[in-house]
């Protein structure tokens, strides 16, 4: 049975040191559901707790391999109430290769070569990917559309191979921002149902966040990784 989480929130007024309720303003939170709830059961449906053991915190309830290999005793998910959605965070390792990053090339100092600097990463729902290919503004089609790319790296500048032979190293050219970069807006990148902001969890910094604030979101998100981790 699913719980529904509201927001009271109550004013009184107090004369001759009796107080008097003013109004009352009652609110669902979003996403109607308690999302934490809902995402501990899809993990045990799954069979999470076979091979995780749980640690709860006052902010945090975080998910540990029962079996760690030697030195690799970090958190491998973790869940956060908060008022604005449930917060779950996964290794930054592990997320490589399922998520877009898309940024910027910049020349490494004192070392031939670029490196991408990050202006944005994103989880695209799989249940959503031509949505979120058909509505990207027009100045991401050229880099993210036509190469109808989800998932990887995305750079808005370009770069050129310079040198001879084994001594090839790539530079940034000049001016070749597709789109400045005061100018992007990662959460507005394309239609904002069809995927993810992920910030870095400044609790966890090994890992990236997602804030989830529906059930179908929810349940896509958890069961796409939780399979990924229980592959581990």
């Amino acid at each position: 049975m699913s719980k529904i989480v509201y927001d009271v929130i109550q004013r009184f007024e107090v004369e001759n040191g009796i107080p008097r309720l003013v109004s009352t303003n009652i609110q669902v939170i979003q996403g109607g559901e308690d999302l934490m709830s809902l995402a501990i059961n899809l993990l045990n449906q799954l069979g999470f707790d076979e091979k995780f053991k749980v640690s709860q915190a006052s902010q945090y309830l975080g998910y540990r391999l029962k079996n760690p290999a030697k030195g690799a005793k970090r958190y491998q998910l973790v869940l956060a109430q908060r008022k604005e959605g449930l917060c779950i965070s996964i290794p930054k390792d592990i997320l490589e290769g399922h998520i877009l990053e898309i940024g910027y090339w910049v020349d490494i100092e004192d070392d031939p070569g670029v490196t991408l600097s990050p202006v944005g990463i994103i989880w695209v729902l799989p249940s959503k990917k031509d949505i979120f290919l058909n509505s990207l503004p027009v100045e991401y089609w050229d880099v993210i559309q036509v190469q109808e790319k989800t998932m990887g790296t995305v750079s808005l500048n370009k770069c050129k191979l310079v040198g001879e032979g084994i001594y090839d190293f790539c530079s940034v050219i000049p001016d070749s921002e597709i789109i400045s970069r005061d100018e992007v807006r990662i959460e507005a990148v394309s239609d904002n149902s069809s995927y993810l902001m992920l910030n870095e969890d400044k609790l966890f910094p090994y890992t990236w966040q997602a804030s989830i604030t529906s059930s179908e979101v929810l349940k896509e998100f958890i069961g796409y990784f939780a399979k990924i981790l229980m592959e581990q």
